[in-house]
């Protein structure tokens, strides 16, 4: 028997060049069973290390995305302020079914929102971070179930990344950080849907009674849309494929249905009962029909304004979705059969951006619904690619995923660009471009490189996620402060509050979007004055006051013979825009207090 290591180089001997002969009781004791153990001990180690590593991204993910200087910044415009000023006249007054704004009955959207936000404020006072852990935090149980919709129905590395993809999606980093109901909204309606799609195509079909509940509470979250969204997917799936319309159709969805109007029904029948024709006509017509169907606001983007939208929101894996939709167009066109899975990812965002792209009316965020299976899909393409690169099922998926360093590079060259050249913040925030350049460049040499020979890409996208880490990490610790210092209503608002007494009347004059900051940092009841001659009746009464307006404003009062003075102002931004952090500066806005001339 030979004994291959005897003349290796690695074992000559320095005086004899070659290690003596065996005996062959020492040459059995060169059994290759050693090699295999220690094989197999590494192997372990690296197992270990990869999911210490995992671990340790998801968290420090999750942390910057979702956590870090949650209750920081003041209220952005507008909305933002609106929604935690309703929560917290909710809790103040004890009326936790008809949310008010300012004393104003507010009609817009159910209570159940509010009723959490309150729930916060209860636990954490009324503020920042107590309006936003509701957010935050339902964000964090979408990214739960996007993941486990995808180890449940795909792999657990599917999961994973998709998790992981979502939590670095810049809809998320938004929404989780604005004190609004989207991130509540969608986590309950696509929960839903992904717990009906898991009870008809995995079971056990038990699950669907769970799904309709997560569906009652989207419609208590935000209405109607929930059931309209679940539905238009259910006739996309089944009339794509047979195979889907024979599983989905095994489901309860009369019984379900009914279940899901028993339990959202009762508030809209309260607020009927209570408020009769102006609920129907302020919430059901003005919210919902005429919202979508009329013209009550003009300048609405276009019909591709969603799809502008996705393709940037889905950065940088933009390239992976379009390509993955290139490869499963392409298979439909040449009968290749695609999993059920897929087409209903594709179902459900197909009846979100349809809908929201037929609605007269559009804001960027509605389009949010999609996000959570766009993700999957992407993480379903990139795991294609990873088992088996040079598939011709997968080749305009692989074109994508070779556009994501590159993405990054260019990604990275443009902030560092404008960081230098542009903008007017601290210099320690080069490094955000630089480790983004740095990541774009490691991928792309990775998956470039290594994909021309063959090589699959890393299972985890490691340089992607960490260049994603950063870029928030850098808006949290850089920009955020650097807009903070320009957004001045809330300390005009506070001035305010310090200097009134409790007969004085409070007031704002076409402040527009600034108007639910203000009402939320004075802390009082207040009148909203949008017209001149309203403004100049509030100023002829005998009561003291100070109201809040523009210095052009101000200024032309005082042509017209007003008899006001400016007690307080301040210089900020008028509308919240990168703009404001150049170097040459948008002119502030001057912002001003004023009260009757002595």
């Amino acid at each position: 028997m030979r004994y291959p290591w005897r003349h290796s180089r690695r074992n000559r001997c320095k005086l004899y060049g070659t290690l003596p002969l065996l005996s062959t009781q020492q040459a059995d004791d060169y059994r290759p069973a050693a090699p295999l153990v220690h094989s197999a001990t590494v192997r372990a180690d690296l197992r270990r290390g990869h999911e210490l590593a995992l671990v340790t991204l998801a968290a420090m993910l999750v942390f910057v995305v979702l956590f870090w200087r949650l209750g920081t910044p003041t209220f952005w415009d507008p909305d933002e302020a609106h929604y935690a000023e309703t929560s917290r006249e909710m809790l103040a007054s004890g009326d936790w079914w008809a949310p008010h704004f300012n004393g104003q009955l507010f009609f817009d959207k159910p209570p159940l929102f509010h009723q959490l936000q309150a729930a916060a404020m209860m636990a954490f006072g009324p503020g920042e971070f107590a309006a936003r852990i509701v957010p935050a935090t339902a964000a964090l149980g979408l990214i739960l179930l996007t993941a486990w919709f995808g180890a449940t129905l795909v792999s657990k590395h599917v999961g994973i990344v998709a998790g992981l993809m979502l939590a670095a999606s810049p809809g998320v980093f938004a929404l989780a950080r604005y004190a609004i109901l989207d991130t509540l909204f969608v986590m309950f309606t696509f929960g839903g849907a992904v717990l009906l799609a898991v009870a008809a195509l995995r079971g056990p079909r038990r699950l669907q009674w769970v799904g309709y509940l997560l569906v009652a509470l989207g419609v208590a979250t935000k209405g109607p849309l929930a059931i309209v969204l679940c539905g238009l997917t259910l006739l996309i799936a089944i009339a794509a494929s047979r195979d889907l319309r024979v599983r989905l159709l095994r489901l309860n969805w009369i019984a379900g249905l009914l279940v899901v109007l028993a339990l959202s029904s009762p508030w809209f029948l309260y607020m009927y009962v209570r408020y009769e024709h102006a609920f129907v006509n302020g919430y059901f017509l003005d919210e919902n029909v005429r919202l979508f169907a009329g013209s009550r606001f003009g300048n609405q983007p276009g019909p591709w304004f969603y799809f502008q939208i996705l393709a940037t929101g889905l950065l940088p894996w933009t390239g992976i979705v379009v390509g993955r939709l290139v490869d499963d167009v392409r298979a439909a066109i040449h009968r290749q059969p695609i999993d059920a899975v897929e087409t209903v990812l594709w179902a459900w965002t197909a009846a979100v951006v349809g809908f929201f792209t037929l609605s007269s009316f559009k804001l960027d965020h509605y389009i949010f619904p999609a996000a959570p299976a766009l993700c999957l899909l992407c993480a379903r393409a990139w795991a294609s690619i990873v088992d088996d690169p040079l598939a011709p099922r997968n080749a305009a998926t692989r074109i994508g995923a070779h556009l994501v360093g590159p993405l990054l590079v260019l990604m990275g060259v443009g902030c560092g660009y404008f960081l230098i050249a542009r903008l007017e913040l601290p210099r320690a925030a080069i490094v955000v471009p630089i480790v983004i350049t740095l990541c774009g460049a490691a991928l792309t040499a990775f998956t470039n490189v290594r994909g021309r020979a063959g090589g699959r890409p890393p299972r985890i996208p490691w340089f992607a996620l960490t260049a994603l880490i950063v870029i928030y990490a850098g808006l949290i610790a850089f920009v955020l402060p650097a807009l903070e210092q320009r957004k001045v209503v809330p300390d005009v608002a506070r001035w305010v509050a310090g200097q009134a007494r409790a007969a004085d009347r409070i007031a704002t004059f076409r402040l527009n979007r600034w108007t639910p900051a203000f009402r939320f940092y004075v802390d009082r009841p207040m009148q909203v004055l949008d017209d001149a001659s309203e403004a100049e009746a509030f100023f002829r009464e005998p009561e003291p006051f100070y109201c809040a307006m523009r210095r052009a404003a101000y200024d032309e009062f005082v042509a017209r013979g007003v008899p006001l003075t400016i007690v307080y102002h301040r210089e900020g931004m008028w509308a919240t825009s990168g703009r404001v952090l150049w170097r040459r500066r948008v002119r502030p806005e001057q912002f001003v207090i004023v009260s009757r001339a002595q």
